[in-house]
């Protein structure tokens, strides 16, 4: 609107300050009336005076806090409205990076299986031709085809390395033995397998897993295990290893510490350690918690507590 069309009563700072004047000018000139009439001694004029500057006081204690009162209401009002907005944001933004990790999960297992089945055979055919040319040449008492022979060897071990690297991806994708033989399994393999990759040793100790484990579960447990013990070749600087996995009171649980450098507790929850951030979501995703416990050149512990539903999922649900 306009300043010229803007009329000056019609702004709520205006009308506040007329009713206070007023209301404020009433109350004090008719006490000050009645106190007149009330005391015609003159030896109640110090009294009569003290009281009317209390008065005065009292007046306008209340009148400003009926005031402050209205202004910081309607604050506050926007301040709960702003924090429940906040909150709502942050619930759809959990919702959704959940989804995206289980849609992520769910394309990841699908990858992973067409690369195994269907490049893993299309290979081994290969290998196969391969190794019967090289086996036909070989029964031929011509010298001339030995260099193709060599050839064949040389392309069929090319092969093999190809093949080798193919199961590798394919593992790291979404390793088989996670859905087929479950946890223990996958996490004693990703050990060794992490063993053998950086020269670092890694003791797994595996308690009791009889109890029935949610797949989504079991996937989120991995992949927070694959993600520690890739902080610590990158970042800690270790010589070693120990983790152990157990459920326990219809609670799983992982311990993951390194002997190394340690990391600074304020790095935990700062930005930019985004895969720290990315472990937490994922635990807090399946109703768990994670906690890294740390010192300075006492290495760090990733400790992962998910309680465990009475009912869990079939494996099927992960890949439907």
């Amino acid at each position: 609107m306009p300043l010229a069309d803007i009329r000056p009563f019609s702004l709520p700072e205006v009308r506040i300050a007329v009713i206070y004047v007023l209301v404020a000018s009433a109350w004090i000139v008719g006490s000050d009336m009645l106190l007149n009439r009330m005391t015609e001694n003159t030896s109640m004029t110090i009294f009569l005076h003290s009281f009317k500057g209390l008065n005065f006081v009292i007046t306008t204690g209340i009148l400003l806090y009926i005031v402050l009162h209205r202004a910081f209401g309607g604050w506050r009002r926007s301040e709960e409205s702003r924090i429940t907005e906040m909150k709502t944001s942050g619930e759809r933004f959990r919702s959704l990076s959940s989804h995206i990790q289980t849609l992520r999960e769910e394309e990841r297992t699908s990858i992973s299986r067409e690369i195994h089945d269907e490049l893993g055979q299309l290979l081994t055919g290969i290998k196969m031709k391969l190794r019967l040319a090289e086996s036909r040449l070989e029964h031929l008492e011509n010298r001339a085809v030995n260099p193709v022979i060599d050839d064949l060897v040389e392309a069929t071990g090319l092969l093999d390395e190809t093949i080798e690297s193919v199961r590798r991806i394919s593992s790291g994708l979404r390793p088989p033995v996670l859905d087929h033989l479950g946890l223990p399994a996958a996490l004693d393999e990703e050990a060794e397998q992490f063993s053998r990759r950086t020269g670092i040793h890694c003791e797994l100790e595996i308690g009791d897993m009889d109890t029935p484990i949610d797949p989504k579960v079991e996937t989120t447990a991995f992949r927070i295990f694959q993600e520690s013990l890739t902080n610590v070749a990158r970042h800690a600087k270790a010589s070693k290893v120990s983790a152990r996995c157990e459920i326990s009171s219809h609670t799983l649980t992982m311990r993951v510490r390194d002997n190394g450098v340690g990391i600074k507790p304020s790095l935990a929850n700062h930005p930019i350690t985004l895969g720290l951030i990315g472990m937490r979501e994922r635990a807090s995703d399946v109703g768990g918690r994670l906690e890294f416990r740390s010192g300075s050149g006492e290495g760090t512990e990733v400790f992962l507590e998910v309680p465990l539903t009475s009912s869990p999922l079939q494996p099927a649900a992960l890949s439907s």
